[in-house]
C-alpha cells in the first residue's frame, strides 16, 4: 500500500499528504507544500493530525460509515456538532 501512496503522492503533487498547508495559505504552491506542510506540523504539533491508513481501508472505512454527514428525509447535511470534542 506505501507503493499505492507513493505513486498517488507523485502523480498528485502529495495534494493528499500536504493538503493542510492548502488551507493555511491557499497562495502556497505545490512545489512548496511539503516545507510549509513540515513548519506546520512542527508550530502545531498537539493539533496536527496524520493518519497513515492504507488508502483503501480509510476510503472504505468513510464509505461505511462517515459520521459528519447525515441524511435528513430525501437530503444529506453536514452535521459536525460535538466532533470538536472528540477530536481536540
Amino acid at each position: 500500500h506505501q507503493s499505492l501512496r507513493t505513486l498517488i503522492d507523485f502523480l498528485h503533487h502529495k495534494i493528499g499528504s500536504t493538503h493542510v498547508a492548502h488551507h493555511f495559505d491557499s497562495s502556497i504552491p505545490h512545489y512548496k507544500a511539503q516545507a510549509a506542510t513540515d513548519a506546520i506540523k512542527e508550530a502545531y504539533p498537539e493539533i496536527y493530525l496524520y493518519d497513515p491508513t492504507p488508502i483503501p481501508e480509510a476510503f472504505w472505512r468513510v464509505c461505511k460509515g462517515c459520521v459528519a454527514v447525515e441524511q435528513r428525509g430525501d437530503k444529506f447535511i453536514w452535521n459536525n456538532e460535538g466532533l470538536e470534542e472528540q477530536v481536540l
